[in-house]
């Protein structure tokens, strides 16, 4: 009996005494993206520090607070640069709520040994962050608001999320996928870049948020070429989607097409892509070069359909896919063309072949840019249509049966 007391009476204490390793709430600032710049020869932080009482509405003037403050450090390498913080803030820098990094363009193109060393060591840093590139100013894209979001660095990672999912031009690239990348076959990765559209006013002021239209607002850009370790070359959107079908990157997306020829690329109709599947197979050529074939298998929707014709016989539908085989050989052609030019493998074409001829690979892995450049690819595609819609004829043609 004794025991039992005495045993309820340390379980009690237990659960009554607090956490050792508690965090107040009150003592940090919760960073909600980080910004990385290469400025006057040291490393620039900025820090997108999210603002409590904004985001719970008690505000002393609510809907004119920003929800969040962005303020700068910098050093000659990362952890000093971190370390200046306690200098500039009144809070302890807390980044487990990081959800977001952006580099500049000078920074990429110094070299991002120092950052991915900092991940790699720091066992509280979260691979799951979102990575993205800007051409600018890194600090200046944190700088700007974003309309249905009070956080800026949640609505930018959403905003990759959603296309990754529903256009597949970009895949979200995390830290974890930019270092599995880097430190892969190849060594080369493709990160997406973040830009300001419209008139390029700052949206650093909550008041602006207030109207039905916003002058600027932030996209997403091209998509920037890291060899090894430092930024390379950039490609564009349309060239983007063109290497994501050539990786097999693709999940969902709309492909714009035409079915005529001489119409200055004109194209009046539109598939969404609901399904895909690319293949790469490697075959030596004679010489000693290399050639790829690549064979894409897609399945998808009739969105929009202006080419003429009646939809409901099987021989009009052929040529509808055809068209579409079209359009996509084309995007993975410039998409091939782009990154050859800068000789980055974020194609996966070394990893196929290390997989298939192991030995093969090793005679030629140390100068594979220059052989992944002189590469031939051919590429295959079958669409295949699974509905048309309700309309079989278009409305143009059911029109004219109206006015007979």
């Amino acid at each position: 009996m004794r025991i039992g007391k005495l045993f309820m009476l340390m379980l009690s204490i237990l659960l009554v005494s607090g956490c050792w390793n508690r965090v107040e709430l009150n003592d940090i600032g919760i960073v909600s993206a980080t910004g990385i710049d290469w400025k006057d020869g040291k490393w620039q932080l900025s820090y997108q520090v999210v603002i409590p009482q904004s985001i719970s509405g008690q505000s002393p003037s609510p809907g004119t607070a920003a929800a969040v403050n962005v303020f700068s450090t910098s050093g000659d390498n990362f952890q000093s640069a971190i370390s200046k913080a306690s200098q500039e803030t009144s809070r302890r820098l807390y980044f487990a709520h990081n959800q977001v990094v952006i580099i500049s363009q000078a920074a990429a193109r110094k070299g991002l040994e120092q950052l991915f060393d900092v991940y790699l060591r720091n066992a509280d840093a979260r691979e799951t962050v979102s990575v993205f590139l800007s051409k600018g100013s890194a600090r200046h894209m944190l700088e700007q608001l974003i309309p249905l979001e009070k956080i800026p660095g949640t609505a930018i990672q959403r905003m990759i999320a959603n296309e990754e999912i529903n256009s597949s031009v970009f895949r979200q690239m995390t830290m974890h996928e930019v270092l599995k990348d880097l430190l892969g076959t190849t060594q080369a990765a493709g990160i997406p870049s973040l830009s300001v559209g419209g008139t390029n006013e700052s949206m650093d002021r909550a008041d602006k948020l207030a109207k039905t239209n916003t002058p600027s607002k932030v996209r997403l850009n091209d998509l920037g070429l890291i060899q090894k370790d430092k930024l390379v070359g950039w490609i564009t959107r349309t060239e983007s989607r063109g290497v994501m079908w050539l990786a097999d990157y693709i999940k969902r997306t709309t492909t714009a097409f035409t079915c005529r020829q001489g119409d200055n690329g004109l194209k009046e109709s539109a598939v969404q892509i609901i399904s895909s599947k690319t293949k790469q197979r490697p075959e030596q050529q004679p010489g000693g070069e290399w050639m790829m074939h690549v064979e894409v298998t897609a399945e998808g929707t009739l969105l929009e359909y202006n080419c003429g014709g009646d939809l409901s016989k099987p021989p009009e539908v052929d040529k509808v896919e055809r068209a579409i085989e079209e359009e996509i050989k084309r995007e993975m052609e410039m998409g091939w063309q782009a990154v050859r030019k800068h000789k980055a493998d974020v194609l996966g074409f070394g990893g196929s072949i290390r997989q298939k001829y192991p030995k093969a690979w090793r005679g030629m892995k140390d100068d594979w840019p220059e052989r992944f450049s002189r590469m031939e690819v051919k590429t295959t595609v079958h669409v295949k249509i699974n509905t048309t819609g309700m309309s079989g004829s278009g409305f143009k043609k059911m029109q004219e049966k109206a006015r007979s």
